[in-house]
């Protein structure tokens, strides 16, 4: 039976986590302090050989990100242009040294903190115009850094999973194909603004996914919709396909719950969703369910993971002191830059995490919280433009009418 997956770059708090019933949990490697996730943390989120979940920690392997503590290492020279959809997001020469000198104490940093795996973003930078016009091959620089960075945690820990995120033409790259464990993919059914992917483009990136299916390695539908008709038709198509699939806040802010099928389970038993509170007459709220929802039951306690040595370059990032924090506000939530100007999409995505703490182009103060789900949770209708314009002309930019 295909996995089902969850995708978490702000908001993270280790005990919803530990208790979500999901097969794979990609979260942010970092709290909203900046700190590394404790090894006690990450065992309680799924990390571990005792943990039937995979945890893997988020690392975008083309660009460069200003926000985390390695910018500062890296050349100028290895620099490229910024990101005109995410500010603070550099694209980079990933096929040079210093780049994979980053990446490898990146990728140690998840191994000995006790995560199952690595899930590489922003693979697809090799599709850029400016990749393109800096070396002869970039399709075959990505594949050999991505297989470079799998040789080395085999090395350490021969158990380690290698996940990827898009970038599904690469799959014809036999080095790349038999580095990677299992990916997800976004947008496949539907785009950002909650309208359907067209035929061909769907077609087009199953003919590739069904290389992985037809190998045994695990592929999740990641989309961005709301309302139980497109949810049912996201299950009912990757059903077909052969692919799990998660329904997913577009800021990637908080556990969606709306895509759990019913009877989901997670390692500490099945879990029933928190019920949406409801205002009462009072300007009070209540749950929705009589009584209100039952707290989740906690994943038991497990021993830290065994501590790995780590590479010859570079120095681990200090871990937080406090193995109870238990909120990632989402500062610090990673570029998930997800499509690029040149490459295979033409959607605007803008994700987590931008350096100042604001936490998405279309969550300014909570007001346009899901907005991106073709109507979100609020109800109101919005387009990638709207999305563009809310990030560059501010929070006051009037929605378009979906």
């Amino acid at each position: 039976m295909p996995k089902t997956g969850l995708y978490l770059l702000q908001g993270i708090s280790p005990d919803q986590v530990a208790t979500s019933p999901f097969d794979v949990r990609v979260i942010d490697a970092y709290d909203e302090n900046g700190s590394l996730w404790t090894s006690q943390q990450v065992a309680k989120m799924g990390g571990g050989s005792a943990d039937p979940h995979l945890l893997l920690g988020y690392f975008s392997i083309g660009e460069a990100e200003t926000y985390r503590d390695y910018y500062d290492t890296i050349p100028k020279a290895a620099i490229g242009p910024e990101n005109p959809q995410w500010e603070g997001n550099f694209e980079v020469a990933f096929w040079t040294s210093e780049w994979k000198a980053v990446a490898t104490q990146y990728v140690d940093n998840l191994i000995k903190a006790g995560y199952d795996g690595a899930y590489f973003d922003v693979v697809d930078e090799y599709q850029t115009k400016w990749a393109q016009s800096q070396i002869a091959d970039p399709a075959k620089a990505m594949a050999d850094l991505v297989k470079s960075l799998a040789d080395y945690a085999h090395a350490q820990n021969p158990n380690f999973k290698i996940w990827v995120n898009n970038a599904e033409e690469l799959l014809q790259n036999d080095t790349y194909f038999n580095a990677v464990d299992g990916m997800f993919k976004e947008n496949l059914y539907y785009n950002d603004n909650g309208e359907k992917q067209s035929a061909g483009e769907t077609k087009s990136s199953l003919e590739f996914l069904n290389k992985m299916v037809a190998a045994g390695k695990d592929v999740i539908a990641i989309e961005y919709v709301s309302g139980s008709d497109k949810i049912a038709d996201v299950h009912a198509q990757a059903d077909r396909d052969g692919l799990g699939s998660y329904v997913a806040h577009l800021d990637l802010d908080g556990i969606d719950y709306d895509g759990v099928r019913a009877g989901q389970d997670s390692g500490a038993g099945t879990v029933t969703p928190p019920a949406e509170p409801v205002e009462t007459g009072g300007g009070g709220t209540t749950d929705a369910a009589a009584g209100g929802a039952q707290p989740a039951p906690s994943a038991p306690d497990k021993e830290s993971p065994a501590q790995t040595p780590g590479p010859s370059t570079g120095s681990a990032p200090e871990t937080s002191a406090d193995p109870d924090t238990d909120a990632q506000a989402g500062g610090n939530a990673g570029g998930h830059a997800g499509h690029h100007a040149g490459g295979h999409h033409d959607s605007f995505h803008f994700h987590a995490g931008l350096s100042d703490g604001t936490a998405h182009a279309h969550h300014q103060g909570g007001a346009w919280h899901g907005a991106g789900h073709g109507g979100g949770h609020d109800g109101v209708e919005t387009d990638p433009m709207s999305l563009y314009l809310q990030h560059s002309c501010g929070s006051d930019h009037a929605a378009h009418a979906g």
